[in-house]
């Protein structure tokens, strides 16, 4: 069976067909996959006729109908079916009027523009010369004669027979496609279930099911399906209609349009449809295909109050699906976004109502897959394409990877883990070769990305963060893979994190609400600002950032070293690390002589000041984290570097951090390896096997089948934090608490952080007005603690704000709150009161939503007008199996020792641990990455890529 083509068409509809029929006179082998059968009513082909017409508002939509007509002259020769009969076209209603077709004033401003001949027409002359009765005297309108009616069934046949008879064309039927894989060799793969095709050229034309083919790249358009209803009505009297539409208030209920009688369309009968939709889908498998009663029962009210000779009982009801774009674009038509492979030879159509261009389209679409452009404008239909690949969940694996025998099973999908997958695929060892490995990586939810998560709320292209957020440049892996390889390969958009203006950002501590730039004024100005906290007198005035530096560098001077020099040090990473193993406690007290890694950073904040200046510092710092009683060597590098906000330079991704894991886990699919999604590890064991080279069998949960299985493997990579170790099977070989103290003593070493988030979307950027905050944070001692004004979207004004970011002990205030009714999400001019279920992230409660709007508004104050929300997201990273936000590690124990022990605990074992949690940047993916780095290099022998600085200093 032939499997190569030169031009392969998804979709066996009106487009893909006319494409086809375009190509039936090339040199082109063509092959046609439609995954219903040819003629179905499945899609925007159900029904038996559409209208032609040439006026629009919009004068390139009136000049793209002019051009279709002599492509519908050609097709006309190829039958002797009439495919339109001209039978003219009359628009007519309330003239301030305008709908999704245009209207009426502005076609007629066009027409005149391109000097098309049409006849005003005021409402008398209507009812005079039309079957229609009691039209609003102020109504008017025009009929314009090169309107018609097209004969879809007719058109398809003519257009099907052209390609059916082509030699260079096959057409394949109930033929859906699995997969798409466009390779950077520039051959495109596309698999069915019995096939794999290979072409070079790709023309998408599913209509409504457009997102189903475009998931495959990672993909989706931005469109709004509506399922609508039509009826014939029998005429009662012999009457002569044109093809008609009537525009009305209130347009929800209000439109209406129709159609001469046709022979081939239930003699007798005339259609007459209301242009409302009986329900607006996402998803065109949830069409029902049953006419709304309250549709019909709107369109019989129009024909029996405004037409004449037919009787009002609907016959031969019908739905049909018409895809339409949210960005008020009539058509779209484009090649995919340049980070995807082959771009320019892939080639989308979709939305609109646009079987008036059928043979044009396919000539457009014929046009780009051969030569690549086209003579015709369409400019005007160009995809608003997300910057980056977004979800590939798609090309996950969920069943069980029984009987698989693997080099390494990778156990997590969070940033160790993908990052562990895409390095053994693409790293090289000392000799330049690659290892020749088969990498498998096993995750239990249904998504990859561990702990980052980036979401849109309805409404807003605008993305919010649930988990990590931003890098820091200095962070040069993290770095690198945005800005250098993934900036090629995905076209990923590095941008600075938005930190806002001080100026125009709140504190409210112990109910005293003030702009946080007071510090920074008192400084320049002498006066020791005042806040509610009886701090001492030498820290009266600063902020926590000051305290916190000023008493970490006591603590350095005293034991001889400087912490500017430390700082200014080429290294200051490698150096902060040389000292933290060394410093020591100078200052007089239960601590004295004693090594600060030993010492609670509680402890020793409270001994350089006082419990009321250590409460400052854990409130006004915004995280409790921070001043847990952690160890206080590793917190000082943490507080004089990660959170000195004026000397780091935060940054994200354009379209949400997370991207950065979604291009390491594509990246290992197209290098060979699978994501295994809902499959637990449930515990691992040795193999009883001596002589078998996979030394260890691993036990997995299948969640969608609710089976175990088992895969054997020669090393095995756990990608997780402290909480996801903990719920493996503690009694195996490995983790045997009697036998392995060690290592549970060394797992013991951190502390998981619990932390919180709920997102709100409001209409408007409140904060503009009420503050001037154009982004950034307020903070508060509310168990709120910390807002960020996030990004206003740039096409409308709907508004992300992260209405709380807590920690630790603020935790379970708003557990409590988690149970009970959804805040359900409200209708906004961008949002359908029907589409409030959004599944792929969790909604806050309503209560929830209430305690924490009541908050924001006691922090920002009266003068503040703060409106209600219209949608919400919640995310606890407390829960199983994550345990935390972040970690920290505890006091007492050697870091430099810990960590090297964990990534490999037992070295007669090739079983290693990896992640941010013991790493020596806990927190950020810099360190999930950092200490995996040092596992590719130490018990894989990979060399440093070449696009990372080989001095870049790992950590211990």
């Amino acid at each position: 069976m032939k499997t190569e083509y030169d031009i392969i068409i998804i979709g066996g509809g009106a487009m893909g067909l006319a494409t086809a029929a375009e190509l039936a006179n090339s040199n082109k082998t063509v092959l046609v996959l439609e995954q219903f059968g040819f003629f179905n009513d499945k899609g925007s082909s159900a029904g038996l006729s559409r209208q032609f017409r040439v006026q629009y508002a919009q004068e390139y939509m009136s000049e793209l109908a002019l051009e279709s007509i002599p492509y519908w002259e050609k097709l006309q020769k190829t039958t002797d079916e009439q495919l339109i009969d001209k039978v003219g076209s009359l628009w007519f209603g309330d003239p301030s009027i305008s709908s999704q077709e245009g209207g009426i004033q502005a076609a007629m401003d066009v027409m005149d523009k391109l000097h098309i001949p049409y006849t005003p027409l005021n409402a008398a002359q209507i009812q005079e010369q039309f079957p229609f009765k009691d039209i609003p005297e102020d109504y008017n309108g025009f009929f314009q004669n090169d309107g018609g009616i097209i004969d879809l069934k007719a058109t398809l046949k003519a257009l099907f027979n052209i390609a059916n008879n082509a030699g260079n064309i096959d057409l394949l039927e109930f033929t859906p496609v699995t997969n798409i894989q466009s390779l950077n060799t520039g051959i495109i793969n596309v698999e069915t279930a019995e096939h794999l095709y290979t072409t070079e050229k790709l023309v998408i034309t599913p209509g409504a099911f457009v997102n189903d083919i475009l998931k495959h790249f990672g993909l989706s358009v931005n469109v709004d399906i509506w399922e609508m209803s039509s009826a014939y009505y029998k005429k009662t009297k012999d009457i002569k209609l044109p093809t008609w539409f009537v525009f009305q208030k209130p347009q929800n209920t209000n439109l209406f349009y129709g159609f001469p009688e046709e022979n081939w369309a239930n003699p007798g009968y005339i259609r007459v449809a209301p242009d409302i939709p009986d329900r607006i889908l996402k998803d065109p498998s949830d069409r029902t295909g049953i006419p709304s009663e309250e549709s019909l029962a709107l369109n019989s009210a129009w024909v029996r109050d405004h037409m004449i000779g037919l009787d009002d009982n609907p016959e031969f009801t019908s739905t049909c699906l018409i895809t339409l774009n949210n960005n008020n674009k009539e058509l779209m038509l484009d090649t995919l976004p340049n980070w995807v492979h082959n771009h320019k030879n892939i080639i989308v159509y979709t939305g609109g109502w646009a079987a008036k261009f059928i043979p044009l389209l396919g000539k457009i679409l014929s046009d780009l897959a051969v030569k690549g452009k086209t003579k015709f404008d369409i400019s005007h239909f160009k995809i608003q394409w997300p910057v980056v690949r977004g979800e590939i969940s798609n090309r996950f694996v969920t069943k069980e990877a029984k009987r698989q025998q693997l080099d390494v099973a990778i156990v997590g999908a969070g940033a160790s883990g993908l990052y562990s997958g895409y390095r053994l695929l693409n790293g090289t060892n000392k000799k330049g070769e690659k290892l020749d490995l088969d990498v498998a990586i096993f995750e239990m939810s249904d998504r990859i990305g561990g702990r980052l998560e980036s979401v849109k709320l309805p409404g807003m292209n605008v993305v919010g963060e649930l988990g990590g957020m931003r890098y820091m440049t200095e962070q040069k892996i993290v770095t690198a893979l945005i800005e250098d390889v993934f900036s090629t390969q995905y076209g990923l958009n590095p941008i600075d994190f938005p930190m806002g203006d001080a100026n125009h950002h709140l504190y409210y501590l112990r109910k005293q609400r003030f702009f946080a730039n007071r510090f920074s004024q008192s400084q320049i100005t002498g006066e020791k600002f005042k806040t509610r906290y009886f701090v001492e007198e030498r820290f009266e005035g600063k902020s926590s950032d000051d305290i916190f530096t000023e008493i970490i560098g006591e603590v350095l001077e005293a034991d001889g070293y400087s912490l500017k020099q430390i700082q200014e040090n080429p290294n200051p990473r490698e150096e902060w690390n040389r000292v933290k193993q060394e410093l020591v406690y100078q200052f007089d007290g239960p601590y004295k002589g004693i090594k600060v890694y030993k010492i609670g950073f509680w402890n020793l904040l409270k001994d350089r000041s006082s419990q009321e200046c250590y409460e400052f510092l854990a409130q006004a710092g915004g995280y409790y984290s921070n001043t847990i009683n952690w160890n206080a060597a590793e917190a000082f590098p943490y507080m004089v570097g990660d959170f000195a906000s004026d000397s780091v330079k935060y940054k994200t991704i354009e379209g949400g951090y997370d991207q950065i894991l979604t291009c390491l886990g594509d990246d290992f699919i197209q290098q060979g390896g699978t994501i295994y999604t809902r499959n637990k590890l449930k515990t691992f064991r040795r193999n009883k096997d001596k002589l078998s080279e996979y030394k260890y069998i691993l036990t997995f949960y299948n969640l969608k089948k609710e089976e175990y299985y088992e895969v054997e493997a020669k090393d095995i990579i756990l990608g997780m934090p402290k909480r996801s170790l903990e719920l493996l099977d503690q009694d195996n070989f490995f983790f045997n608490p009697e036998k392995n103290h060690k290592l549970h003593n060394n797992l013991n070493s951190v502390i998981p952080e619990p932390s919180v988030k709920i997102l709100l979307g409001f209409e408007e950027p409140w904060w503009e007005a009420g503050l001037g905050a154009m982004a950034g944070e307020s903070i508060t001692d509310l168990p709120m603690r910390q807002c960020y004004y996030f990004g206003v979207d740039p096409v409308n004004s709907h508004s992300l704000f992260l209405a709380s970011y807590n920690d630790m002990r603020t935790v379970t205030f708003w557990q409590a709150l988690e149970a009970g009714e959804k805040f359900q999400t409200r209708e906004t001019k961008l949002v359908r009161a029907k589409n409030r279920n959004y599944a792929n992230y969790e909604h806050a409660s309503k209560m929830m939503v209430g305690e924490v709007m009541n908050q924001v508004r006691e922090l920002h104050g009266p003068n503040v007008e703060v409106p209600p929300p219209y949608t919400s997201a919640y995310k606890d990273w407390t829960k199983d199996p994550y345990g935390g936000g972040y970690h920290a590690w505890k006091n007492e124990y050697k870091v430099w020792d810990v960590m090297p022990y964990i990534r490999q605990p037992f070295e007669e074992e090739r079983i290693f641990i990896a992640g941010e949690a013991y790493s020596d940047q806990q927190g950020w993916v810099e360190g999930a990455f950092c200490v995996t780095e040092h596992i590719m290099r130490e018990k894989y022998d990979l060399e440093c890529p070449d696009w990372l600085d080989k001095d870049y200093y790992l950590g211990w």
